[in-house]
This record gives C-alpha cells, sequence and structure tokens, in this order.
C-alpha cells in the first residue's frame, strides 16, 4: 500500500533530524580529536608527574563524555531510523 501524503512529510521530517544528528556527531568526533590533542599537548610540555597525572585523569574524564554524547546521538539516530521503518511498515 502507498504512503499517503502525511507519512511522507513525517519521514521527511524525520530524514532532516536524522541529518542534523548528523552533523552534530561530526562536530562531537572533531571536539573529541581537537581535545585529545589539546591534553596530548598539555602532557607533553609540562614536567611535573603530578600535573602529568592530572591532565591525564582530566583528559580520561574529558574523552568520556563526549564518547557518551556521540553514543547517545547514534541512538538518536537508529530510534527515529526505526520510527521511519515502522512508517513504512
Amino acid at each position: 500500500m502507498p504512503l499517503s501524503q502525511s507519512q511522507r512529510n513525517q519521514i521527511a521530517s524525520y530524514k532532516v533530524q536524522i541529518e542534523g544528528y548528523r552533523k552534530d556527531l561530526q562536530n562531537l568526533k572533531d571536539d573529541k580529536k581537537r581535545t585529545s590533542e589539546d591534553y596530548a599537548n598539555r602532557i607533553k610540555s609540562t614536567k611535573d608527574p603530578n600535573s602529568k597525572r592530572s591532565y591525564r585523569q582530566s583528559k580520561i574524564a574529558a574523552i568520556n563524555s563526549l564518547v557518551n554524547r556521540i553514543e547517545s546521538k547514534k541512538n538518536e539516530i537508529d530510534r527515529i531510523k526505526g520510527y521511519i521503518k515502522n512508517i513504512k511498515g
């Protein structure tokens, strides 16, 4: 059975949301890379062992936070894809 105009519009709306999430996902990946490089440079440039340890712990926390946000965006994309699949039957 063909999709109604309402269903096609709903799918189009979901696809726009997915594109937005993909852009957010790419920005998060770029932030993760930038953050990792920043902390790596801080760790390399300091001589104090306590500072190195602190930077390493901060780096782990920051990267873990970004990884969680990336996974959340991926889950949102999968959720919306499921909505589209349900509409298509």
